[in-house]
C-alpha cells in the first residue's frame, strides 16, 4: 500500500467519522416526523457515533496542534527572513492552542459519566 493510498483511506475514514452522526441523526428527525418506530431506535443508534465523533475530533487537533506547533518551529528555525520567522513565531501559539482544545475535548470525554 503506497502512501497516497493511505492518506485517501484515512481522509474517507475522517470525513465518515464527522459525517456519519449527522446522517443518522437526519434520519431520525425524518422518521420521528413521519411517526415511523424505528426513530427511537435510530437514536439509540446515535450516541455511539457522537461518541466516536466527539474522540476522533479531540485527537484530530491533539495531532494538528503539534503539527502546526512543530511546522511553526521549522519555519522559525528555517531561514526564512523576517516574515518566515514571524509566521513561524504566530504559529506556534495557535499550534499549542489547538493542543490544548484537543486534550480539554479529550479529557471531557474521558471523565466519568453521572447516570442519569
Amino acid at each position: 500500500m503506497d502512501v497516497n493510498t493511505l492518506v485517501g483511506l484515512l481522509a474517507y475514514l475522517l470525513i465518515g467519522l464527522a459525517v456519519a452522526p449527522l446522517l443518522v441523526l437526519g434520519l431520525y428527525m425524518l422518521a420521528d416526523r413521519l411517526g415511523l418506530r424505528i426513530a427511537e431506535r435510530l437514536l439509540d443508534a446515535l450516541l455511539p457515533l457522537l461518541t466516536l465523533q466527539w474522540l476522533g475530533g479531540g485527537l484530530l487537533n491533539i495531532v494538528g496542534g503539534l503539527a502546526i506547533g512543530a511546522l511553526g518551529v521549522w519555519a522559525v528555525m528555517h531561514d526564512g527572513g523576517l516574515v518566515g520567522w514571524g509566521a513561524g513565531a504566530l504559529l506556534v501559539p495557535f499550534g499549542l492552542w489547538r493542543t490544548l482544545r484537543g486534550v480539554g475535548v479529550t479529557r471531557a470525554f474521558m471523565a466519568p459519566q453521572d447516570p442519569p
